[in-house]
């Protein structure tokens, strides 16, 4: 199986290590993955940088309801990350280690789901 990331030019190698932010040159704020412009001065100069691999949970919910992807029950939520902006993700359940709000998460870089002969590779947040 070949293995794809869900979005391109998310993680610092194609499937795999950090997730991929952005510094805007104008301004020097710290821009979430897949950002084009800088929503704070509107500049398009972007240099990219890896974003921690950890911050702490914001809020979450547990999602009774399927997706295309995600059978229910399955967890999703937003994790603070110290660069200062919340990014959302789907959580990661580890055992012994119950969802609380404030709590240190990890990324994890895995599968997420298999489409015809690849598998698609993407990011969620797990408890550290």
């Amino acid at each position: 199986m070949n293995k794809v990331p869900i979005r391109e030019g998310l993680f610092t190698e194609k499937t795999e290590g950090d997730l991929v932010g952005f510094k805007c040159k104008g301004c020097l704020h710290v821009l979430p993955p897949l950002t084009v412009t800088c929503p704070y001065c509107y500049g398009e100069e972007l240099e990219k940088m890896p974003l921690s691999r950890r911050g702490k949970l914001y809020s979450y919910t547990i999602n009774y309801m399927g997706s295309q992807h995600f059978k229910p029950p399955f967890a999703t939520g937003l994790v603070e990350l110290p660069e200062g902006f919340r990014i959302f993700s789907p959580l990661k359940e580890k055992q012994g280690k119950p969802f609380k709000v404030g709590m240190e998460m990890e990324l994890v870089v895995e599968k997420l789901w298999n489409k015809g002969d690849d598998e698609v590779i993407g990011y969620r947040f797990q408890p550290v």
